[in-house]
């Protein structure tokens, strides 16, 4: 036999083995999937002893071992069966070390042990958790345990103060209490705190009164207004605001302040008073802001002039600064506007007013004919504020001639799973694909991405879309478009309906529109009857439906999308054909819009814009063409 002979024998041979590895891989993967999926249908029946033998089967190098141990565990303990149980945990520790399910999987083996009384290997795991899992629930809840092992107060304090409606919360205080501890004044606080967030507000009230004053009277006034009991309360807010604002978190005072606020009759009296109370108290800003808010529309620009020179650090500065500049604007004052709007950028540069004024900085430039500044600062929107009603804007203006509201088709892609790395994203896919949702819930608890898909999976896209957007929002820099995480904020939902039913319009807006009624929930009711994905009113749909002869369910996707599209086309039809009029209608009305177009002194489309006198329309106007603007570029 030749050498050429045997090396190609040799070769076959390992070509051979390979393929008979990978089948018989891809076999035992099958299998997996198929066992996993009966334990998981058992153990949701309750039927523990089944599913653990189910779930043992799992080959020992699946992707899906570390979840089949976990869920082992879990088994032999609702069954009674703690060796079973701790034996799987340890296991999981021992083989997967960097799983995500090491910290749950620790914390359980700790509570087991301290059920169990071995108390000297139960707190060398709670120790271990609170080291190299900081912060986290499972390391928190391990301070619980160490308090009650080594009858230590404080930590058994430390843990209501983290977690004040925690499931050993109430524990917590029985126990301090059977020990006769004698609580301080920040105890006192913090069980206070801790009734107050479970809603106990009689205990609350009893654990306030035993504290000081200038620590606690935010929860105090709080726990009061609950009960009733207002005039107390009142008095309590006063004396805070006068005297003990710089004790207290300035979401609790901002809290009294509604609450006092919801009690009176005049809102701008009620204002005043409070802001004289102490005009320098932490809270006074917010007390301000809220002034402007129900002012006339003639002196807002002061108040808001005044909020931001009185508190430039304050939470409010920024949206203050930004009509302070919008104002000067208005007024031609455009070297003062350019001054306040380079201010507003480099000290606000990351709150929603900052494409505002980026954009707006960009038009003083083409008005002053600096087309180079301008365009440097239109670009800039679309650079650091991606996803804005503003990048929309600056693009047009920095590709004229192009139509700003294309009619445009979508190109379909598929939401998928938001991996961090990809043992873990065929783990969690797998998962969801077996039905083992809380599972991957728990896993990615803490993943608000995540969290989205799961509930993508499970047909809950509406709230899917509410936690996706949040969990952008937190996102300082934007990611570019190609991220597929930007698809479960704004995913694509009855879009099959939009290009059927909307015709002659761009169903792009009509996707928009449903996005921003609705969130995609079929079932929507608005306060003041609207209902269904396009919120139509059901006269309005019953006065469509008769036109043209439909059937008028309005809880129907399909009927509810083609009585929305047909009535889009009518606002659009009575307003020139004008797409950014008929969204606007769609929400304010046609004679609304018409009056405004009307009455209002504006120099162009951005400024009337800003000029709508009904918040609620133009806060409507900007979210559905931000939704245009994305979805555009996410599906495009």
């Amino acid at each position: 036999m030749t050498k050429e002979k045997i090396f190609l024998t040799v070769l076959l041979a390992v070509v051979c083995l390979f393929s008979a590895v990978t089948v018989n891989k891809k076999l035992t993967e099958n299998d997996d999937m198929v066992k996993y999926k009966q334990a998981i249908e058992l153990y949701q029946e309750n039927e523990y002893d089944k599913a653990y033998n189910y779930f043992s089967q799992i080959s020992r190098f699946s992707v899906l071992k570390p979840a089949a141990l976990f869920r082992e565990a879990r088994c032999a303990q609702s069954s009674g069966n703690i060796q079973a149980a701790m034996r799987n945990y340890s296991i999981l520790l021992k083989r997967f070390p960097n799983s995500s399910l090491y910290p749950i999987s620790e914390y359980n083996l700790a509570v087991l042990l301290f059920d169990r009384k071995e108390f000297f290997a139960a707190k060398r795991h709670f120790n271990h958790l609170i080291n190299k899992f900081e912060d986290t629930e499972v390391a928190i809840a391990s301070k619980y345990y160490l308090g009650i092992i080594n009858k230590d107060s404080n930590l058994l304090m430390e843990y209501l103060q983290l977690s004040p409606n925690g499931r050993h919360a109430q524990d917590v205080i029985d126990t301090l209490s059977r020990w006769n501890t004698k609580f301080t004044n920040n105890d006192n606080l913090i069980v206070a705190n801790s009734y107050f967030s479970r809603g106990d507000y009689n205990n609350a009230l009893n654990y306030y009164q035993k504290t000081s004053l200038p620590y606690s009277w935010c929860g105090y006034a709080r726990t009061l207004y609950k009960l009733g009991k207002w005039n107390e309360a009142k008095n309590i807010t006063v004396k805070g605001l006068q005297i003990y604002s710089s004790f207290a978190e300035e979401k609790s005072i901002f809290e009294n302040i509604d609450c006092f606020l919801s009690l009176s009759d005049s809102k701008l009296e009620t204002l005043k008073y409070l802001y004289n109370i102490n005009p320098k108290a932490k809270g006074a800003d917010y007390i301000l802001y809220l002034t402007a808010k129900y002012s006339p529309s003639a002196q807002t620009p002061y108040i808001y002039e005044q909020l931001y020179k009185r508190f430039p650090n304050g939470q409010f500065s920024g949206e203050a600064l930004y009509k302070t500049f919008y104002f000067k604007i208005n007024q031609d004052k455009y070297d003062s506007a350019l001054k306040l709007g380079r201010i507003h950028l480099s000290r606000f540069g990351n709150t929603n007013s900052a494409p505002a004024v980026m954009y707006w900085m960009a038009k003083i430039y083409e008005k002053k004919q600096m087309h180079d500044m301008a365009k440097s600062y239109y670009k800039g929107v679309l650079s650091k504020y991606p996803d804005s009603y503003y990048a929309l804007r600056a693009n047009a203006k920095l590709h004229k001639g192009h139509k700003m509201l294309e009619n445009r088709e979508l190109l379909t892609k598929q939401v998928i799973f938001p991996a961090r790395n990809k043992s873990e994203a065929d783990l969690a896919v797998k998962l969801a694909q077996l039905g083992d949702y809380d599972f991957v819930k728990e896993l990615y608890k803490n993943d608000e991405f995540v969290q989205s898909w799961i509930e993508y999976q499970q047909g809950n896209y509406t709230h899917s879309a509410f936690i996706a957007r949040e969990a952008m929002d937190k996102l300082e820099i934007k990611p570019d478009f190609k991220d597929t995480r930007w698809r479960l904020v704004y995913p694509l939902h009855y879009y099959d309906y939009a290009q059927k039913y909307s015709q002659t319009e761009n169903p792009v807006i009509i996707q928009s529109i449903i996005k921003e009624e609705s969130h995609f929930n079929p079932d929507a009711k608005s306060p003041v009857g609207a209902v269904g994905l396009m919120q139509l009113m059901p006269a309005t749909a019953n006065e469509i439906a008769k036109a043209y002869n439909l059937p008028n369910n309005l809880y129907n996707p399909e009927y509810n999308i083609h009585l929305g599209c047909l009535y889009y086309a009518k606002m659009r039809k009575s307003l020139n054909d004008k797409d950014m009029s008929a969204i606007m209608a769609y929400n304010g009305g046609w004679a609304a819009v018409t009056r405004w177009k009307n009455k209002l002194n504006y120099d162009d489309i951005d400024d009337f814009v800003e000029k709508i006198p009904y918040p609620e329309t133009q806060d409507y106007l900007k979210k559905v063409l931000r939704s245009y603007w994305n979805y555009s570029n996410i599906y495009k």
